[in-house]
């Protein structure tokens, strides 16, 4: 899979880049320059500012379900899956927070439904798919719904939106995510399934310790 290295997805990481710092009311030229943007650039790749919203809402979906697909995880424990994909959450979403999402849902409520729709869509079918994999290799309970944990899941997902709930500075995505994932897993496995994750889960610390 290619690399996320088009003009528009380094744009639109500045401009999100800039949006969490700034907002998205004002575009002063100064502070654009901090965050290597110019107004002239703006102007030529955006029709307004609700451009510039579904242009960066796009490319937080691209980051995240590229983590998802670009693995082929044929012949996978369930467990490694989860893990593999928490790991790189944490890696490549380690300056995320919600805040700037929060502020674009109050901006433009209607677009950031849609993307956290379409967000939640996909997220739903690949935790649908991992639980009904885990159960088949022993891993996970049998006697559980995968569509209702499936659900579950998303509403807790979402609830990161709520600043009451994980105000925006103290946490950032990763760790919730992360945080979601590590329940989830202790919720749905059976013993043999605990033992393993217990593991692993070692394992993967210790490989990613800096």
């Amino acid at each position: 899979m290619e690399n996320m290295t088009s003009s528009k997805d380094i744009l639109a990481e500045k401009l999100r880049s800039y949006i969490a710092k700034y907002g998205i009311n004002d575009f002063n030229e100064e502070r654009l320059e901090k965050t290597g943007l110019t107004l002239k650039e703006l102007k030529a790749n955006f029709t307004d500012r609700q451009d510039m919203v579904k242009t960066v809402l796009e490319y937080e979906r691209k980051c995240f379900e590229e983590i998802f697909n670009e693995y082929n995880f044929e012949g996978w424990n369930a467990i490694d899956i989860m893990l593999m994909v928490s790991n790189e959450i944490n890696n490549r979403f380690f300056n995320v927070t919600p805040s700037v999402t929060i502020i674009l849902s109050k901006v433009f409520p209607d677009i950031f439904e849609e993307h956290l729709q379409k967000r939640s869509d996909f997220i739903f079918e690949k935790i649908k798919i991992n639980i009904e994999k885990g159960m088949e290799q022993g891993m996970y309970k049998k006697d559980i719904s995968s569509e209702m944990i499936a659900r579950m899941y998303i509403a807790k997902l979402n609830d990161i939106h709520n600043p009451q709930i994980y105000p925006p500075e103290g946490f950032t995505f990763a760790t919730i995510f992360n945080n979601l994932i590590d329940n989830v897993i202790k919720s749905i496995t059976n013993e043999e399934g605990k033992t393993y994750y217990k593991q692993r889960k070692q394992l993967y610390s210790i490989l990613n310790f800096r």
